[in-house]
């Protein structure tokens, strides 16, 4: 019928465009269209179809139903081929008759393949989830802040929980080397494994060998029955920080050595190698190449330790990781005290001039001493240990001094802040952004004080 023609005619971009398939037959149950989809479902060409009556290559289809009864079929399941497909079959009317029936269907073995690659993909975002919420946990106790130094070294404790090299980590005491190697190790291979940490400097040479490599029974004299594992032993598959290896005596330096050459140990007392494995992560506060350079360190072990290096810059390079820091502890006080406490302008503008000898952890242990005076919740100067407060007080005094009988005006002080600050930064955003104020300010006030 020229009608059902029309519509198809009409019609037929559509068609041609959907994932589903489609059939139609016209009032006589001829089939008069298929499109693309269809060959691809039922993997029979076009020709098969057109111009056949539907009953007689599609017995089961349902569309002879609908045109007979005018009556649709919805998500109605059937066989066509060796495809299962679930079908919508619609009467085509003009006026009031019925000049034809559509069915629309879809592959069922597509649908579950569809569905099967929804799951999986929920279930990959979700694990993709639990790894960063894991990553995010795992980097509660790392803060690397917004300055460059520490922007680097995350993205080296990255890169070196990637690999199982052996790692050296640099840096004055109290900046964080023990949190960084349990972040390399967290975000490692192994860090379903244990993670020891022995601090060399606190041990004796006689009694660290024991510690590290464990010891047989009668071994020396008040040796534990059985014998006793050492440090290499029980990170066994994980991560040994050997901390303050710079202080580790010479002799014991080569067995070490050893150790990384040939994965296995000896206990004291002992007489067959044990295998191990274990990767090694070293940190140390002072400069090891002096100490090799003057005999008191082995160049060969300074070597296999330093495959991957990071340096981790004290806490007085990079003052504009202080909020940070102070924010981190912060929010641990308020899960340890249940208290919500804030920092006043006052007390972040000391904290901001103070240099830290003691690196993190003495900003740790005045944060807390703070937390636990103040009384108000706000941190004030008054709840800032005293030797930060007389800091305070003798900078104030040495800036005055610096005045002697000349006192800057408004304009020279500004002046010379901008000036400071692009010897600096050498970028006129960051400048800006230092100094609190717009790029267009910025712009004014160099040209009003012929700054170039």
């Amino acid at each position: 019928m020229k009608e059902l023609e029309r519509i198809i005619r009409d019609k037929e971009f559509i068609f041609e465009s959907l994932h589903d398939g489609i059939s139609i037959i016209d009032h006589r149950g001829i089939v008069v269209y298929v499109n693309n989809s269809n060959t691809r479902i039922t993997k029979k060409e076009k020709s098969y179809f057109l111009g056949k009556y539907v009953q007689d290559i599609v017995p089961d289809s349902g569309m002879l139903g609908v045109l007979e009864t005018g009556q649709k079929l919805i998500d109605i399941t059937t066989h066509v081929f060796d495809a299962n497909v679930i079908s919508n079959i619609v009467p085509i009317m003009d006026g009031g008759r019925i000049i034809g029936v559509i069915s629309i269907f879809r592959d069922i073995t597509e649908i579950k393949q569809l569905t099967d690659k929804l799951e999986y993909a929920n279930t990959t975002i979700k694990q993709l989830y639990g790894k960063l919420h894991k990553v995010n946990e795992d980097m509660s106790d790392f803060v690397a802040g917004k300055s460059q130094a520490m922007k680097e070294a995350l993205k080296y404790a990255l890169k070196a929980g990637m690999v199982d090299s052996n790692l050296l980590i640099e840096g004055e005491s109290g900046t964080g080397k023990e949190v960084l190697a349990r972040f390399v190790h967290k975000n490692s291979p192994r860090k379903d494994k244990p993670f020891l940490a022995v601090n060399c400097a606190s041990i004796p040479f006689n009694l660290l060998e024991s510690e590290l490599f464990g010891y047989e029974e009668g071994a020396f004299t008040g040796a534990k029955k059985g014998g006793h594992p050492g440090y290499f032993e029980m990170a066994s598959g994980g991560t040994l920080l050997l901390d303050e290896i710079a202080d580790m005596d010479i002799a014991l330096q080569s067995k070490i050595l050893r150790v990384i050459q040939n994965k296995e140990i000896m206990k004291v007392g002992g007489s067959r190698l044990i295998p191990i494995d274990v990767r090694i992560v070293a940190a140390t506060h002072k400069d090891l190449r002096t100490l090799v350079a003057s005999g008191k360190f082995r160049g060969d072990l300074f070597y296999r330790l330093e495959v991957i290096r990071i340096s981790l810059p004290p806490l007085r390079e990079r003052k504009e990781d202080i909020i940070y820091y102070i924010d981190n502890m912060l929010g641990k006080m308020r899960e340890k005290t249940g208290r919500k406490v804030s920092l006043g302008e006052d007390a972040l503008k000391i904290l901001n001039s103070y240099d830290y000898p003691g690196n993190i952890r003495e900003l740790e242990n005045i944060i807390e001493r703070a937390v636990v005076m103040d009384e108000d919740g706000i941190i004030t100067k008054k709840d800032l240990p005293l030797y930060i407060a007389e800091h305070d007080i003798k900078s104030s005094s040495q800036l005055n001094l610096q005045y002697n009988d000349h006192f800057p005006t408004i304009k020279e002080i500004e002046a010379d802040a901008i000036k400071k600050a692009m010897e600096k930064y050498k970028n006129k955003s960051k400048v800006a952004d230092v100094l609190n104020i717009s790029r267009a300010s910025l712009y004014r006030k160099m040209e009003k004080y012929n700054i170039n």
